[in-house]
């Protein structure tokens, strides 16, 4: 049985990614601007085929799931395993007055300072491949649409890809498996194996 593909949309914006702030597993809701964002995915997926929604459990990512699904029927399902990394004290703090705190410039990573009861990448990105993985292989009959968070795009794509990659707010992608199956049993494919497209 071949591995399914499937679609992928982060949140609509919130008022913290306005003013840059980490949000992690703070439940921000969308700002004006995130539902009109959604409500533009929304009409971008329309001419895509997806027959069941599997969303972060965070209202940000919730709501953008409700927009896209619209009067259509499409059933929601909430998954906490897509819940969005965790940076932990640093949650709710301004992006770069943090870096600058910890002496980071604009252009490092927020990686490089994550505090003690941050979540572990790795543990991370393992986490949302299995849920994801899980999901596709349960309606392995059907085409999902995953919506989650910024940092569970890159996650994704690097349990997939071995390359992390970024997405913007409500900006659909569609991740499409050159194998018939997942890899290893730790459901790792990496290299080239799935190719992930902006729609």
């Amino acid at each position: 049985m071949s591995t399914p593909g499937f679609y992928f949309l982060r949140h609509g914006e919130t008022q913290f990614n306005r003013e840059r702030r980490f949000q992690g597993s703070i439940d921000v809701p969308l700002n004006d601007t995130g539902e009109a964002q959604a409500r533009q995915a929304a009409h971008i997926l329309e001419s895509h085929s997806f027959s069941r929604i599997v969303t972060s459990p965070a209202c940000r990512a919730r709501r953008t799931a409700e927009i896209v699904a619209g009067n259509s029927g499409i059933s929601i399902h909430q998954e906490k395993d897509l819940m969005e990394f965790s940076v932990g004290s640093l949650e709710g703090r301004l992006i770069d007055e943090a870096k600058k705190a910890h002496g980071l410039g604009k252009g490092d990573s927020y990686m490089l300072m994550l505090p003690d009861d941050a979540d572990n990448w790795q543990e991370f990105v393992h986490r949302v491949g299995t849920a994801v993985k899980r999901w596709t292989k349960q309606y392995s009959s059907e085409t999902l649409l995953i919506t989650a968070h910024g940092l569970v795009f890159c996650a994704l794509a690097e349990f997939l890809s071995g390359e992390s990659r970024f997405s913007g707010n409500a900006e659909p992608h569609y991740f499409k498996p050159n194998s018939d199956a997942w890899g290893d049993s730790e459901g790792e494919l990496w290299g080239d194996a799935w190719e992930i497209k902006k729609i």
